[in-house]
């Protein structure tokens, strides 16, 4: 009986991998990651896309992704973060108190620039929740340096997995 429960329980592993693997266009759910990252990092504040979509104002929004992720797209006003993102923000005269908004792909490699940026006295640092690719997958404005962009390089196939297979671009494309 327990062998036959092993079993079964490898076959559902195995089937829901094979799934996730052969994709579609259901991307996989950012939620569940998002919740794993804010117990990783607990003291990271995180904003949501519809929450930065509905602001008036307009946060400093850094991408931490590499150059060739941010040439295929960025959210419009995003900056590249540098290597030292607080000394790029204190060289474009950013405020401790002023709202800076990171993102990557899924929110890992920002929720650590959002610590370091924390750590070096911004105060109003937030994380992007499900970052570029939750704003990609709900249909968000996004550029590159054609004007209108309307994919986001998808990191690689298995970080993929969480943007919408349709949204996949590997190079800079302008919009149709």
């Amino acid at each position: 009986m327990r062998l036959l429960r092993l079993f079964l329980a490898v076959m559902t592993l195995f089937s829901s991998l094979l799934v996730s693997a052969c994709g579609g266009d259901s991307p996989r759910s950012l939620t569940a990651y998002s919740l794993s990252l804010k117990k990783e990092f607990p003291a990271v504040k995180t904003l949501s896309t519809a929450d930065l979509a509905a602001r008036s104002d307009s946060p400093i929004l850094l991408d931490v992704r590499s150059e060739e992720e941010f040439a295929v797209s960025h959210i419009p006003r995003a900056l590249r973060a540098e290597e030292d993102a607080a000394e790029q923000l204190h060289q474009l005269g950013v405020r401790d108190d002023q709202m800076v908004v990171v993102y990557c792909s899924v929110g890992y490699r920002s929720a650590k620039l959002a610590q370091e940026l924390t750590a070096a006295g911004f105060r109003k640092v937030r994380n992007l929740e499900g970052s570029i690719f939750a704003w990609t997958n709900e249909g968000r404005p996004l550029v590159n340096s054609h004007g209108a962009a309307e994919g986001t390089h998808p990191f690689n196939r298995v970080w993929g997995r969480y943007l919408k297979k349709s949204k996949w671009r590997w190079t800079p494309e302008p919009a149709n």
